[in-house]
């Protein structure tokens, strides 16, 4: 029989997976109605990114079944087997990024064949997002075992858990922001004129194209107290929310983890899960620069497996072996990597506008911060790049060769989230 801890868990994940599916489905006919009904009057930019945004969230609406279905199937007391994904090989990762790189190039380019490009370039699109997410998951984890629901429950509370919880936060953290801006504008005429001026603009330049936005928005943007706000936010309070919220599942798994490489394990896929979604709305909203937008997301990507997986390992650390110097050294790295890698995206950002509002003579300092952040940014990517495989293989040798490659699969946890139910004589 089934304990009343063991039974309640299986349930409330239940509930959470229906939810989400049911949450992001209600948003997708939202963006449906909203965007089709005032379609004649609608621009195509606003119409292909609405909608591929829409399809987008309706996959990740698909990616949440497998974590109800084996939910409920554990429920039922269903035996689920478990799973160990054999370390990637060389020819294999080689195919996986050979074939994301024609899929990112011809979503692109079908992207721009005419108006409604981006139709056709849908399934590339979500391929796009996909594909590089599943080829780096493979190389983090690949060879280090876990079961087949702890997966995808892990995948989906990434997801949706580990999105809406830094949003959240980081919604709060802007509306404390406002609040100071708001009381600084009524202490201050001057300002107050200048935020009115940048609303009027805003609201003249219309829609969501971002590059009239960034024209619109350059002459503020590149001033230095706007650019400090904005790193002090992308670089700091980011990278401190979502680094700990990203790894949500295993602060609630706690003693239930098994050992700190399936803390790394399940920590790269909450931030595989967290990187689809953020992917999809991002690449989306950037609809013009589809090709693009997938290859900055599959960089991303890269950045949030990597970091989510570390601090996975420090949580497993501290929860199994009570090492809290791990995790804090976890989060420290962590935060580091993301706040670098935001850090330098917006400097390059700021460079090029800097160049950008020159009229008279090319912008020699301008120039020099974008060669700069692009290269801090590869120097990320090619950290990560280089530690993620390095930190699977230390842990597939630090693990019992018997969990590795068992001869009896119970050996190996349940394919779970929570603990096995005990098995009755």
């Amino acid at each position: 029989m089934r304990s009343d801890p063991t039974r309640r868990r299986d349930i409330l994940l239940i509930v959470f997976s229906a939810l989400g599916i049911l949450s992001l489905l209600i948003r997708v006919v939202y963006r449906l109605v909203t965007t089709l009904l005032p379609f004649g009057a609608a621009a195509t930019t606003d119409l292909a990114s609405s909608l591929l945004g829409a399809f987008g969230l309706l996959f990740c609406a698909a990616l949440l079944l497998p974590m109800l279905v084996l939910s409920i199937r554990h429920l039922q007391g269903r035996m689920i087997p478990p799973l160990t994904l054999r370390p990637v090989r060389f020819w294999q990762l080689a195919v996986l990024v050979f074939t994301s790189l024609l899929v990112i190039l011809a979503a692109g380019l079908i992207n721009g064949l005419g108006r409604y490009g981006w139709l056709a370039a849908l399934p590339f699109f979500l391929l796009g997002i996909g594909l590089p997410i599943l080829g780096l998951l493979w190389i983090a984890v690949g060879g280090l075992p876990t079961g087949v629901r702890r997966v995808w429950s892990a995948y989906g509370i990434g997801m949706v858990g580990g999105t809406l919880t830094a949003l959240v936060l980081e919604y709060a953290v802007v509306g404390v922001g406002v609040v100071l801006i708001g009381i600084a504008a009524l202490a201050s005429p001057d300002l107050l004129t200048m935020l009115n001026q940048i609303k009027a603009q805003v609201l003249n330049a219309g829609g969501t194209d971002i590059q009239t936005m960034l024209t619109v928005l350059a002459p503020y943007l590149t001033n230095p107290l706007v650019i400090f706000a904005i790193l002090l936010f992308a670089s700091v309070f980011t990278p401190l929310i979502e680094e700990a919220a990203k790894p949500i599942a295993l602060w609630f798994l706690g003693k239930r983890l098994h050992s700190p490489a399936e803390g790394f394990l399940l920590g790269a896929l909450c931030g595989a899960g967290f990187s689809t979604m953020e992917g999809i709305l991002a690449a989306s909203g950037a609809s013009q620069m589809l090709g693009f937008g997938l290859a900055g997301r599959a960089a991303a990507s890269l950045m949030h497996i990597t970091a989510s997986g570390i601090m996975g390992w420090g949580i497993a650390s501290l929860m199994l072996k009570q090492r809290p110097w791990r995790v804090s050294l976890a989060y420290l790295v962590s935060v580091s990597l993301h706040g670098l890698w935001n850090g330098a995206a917006i400097m390059a950002v700021y460079g090029s506008l800097r160049t950008m509002t020159q009229t008279a003579q090319f912008d020699l300092l301008g120039g020099a911060i974008v060669l700069v952040s692009l290269g801090t940014l590869l120097l990320v990517l090619v950290a990560a790049l280089i530690a993620l495989p390095l930190i699977n293989r230390h842990l597939r040798r630090s693990l019992p060769a018997s969990d590795v490659q068992p001869a009896d699969p119970t050996l190996l946890p349940q394919s779970d989230i929570i603990a096995p139910p005990a098995i009755q004589p």
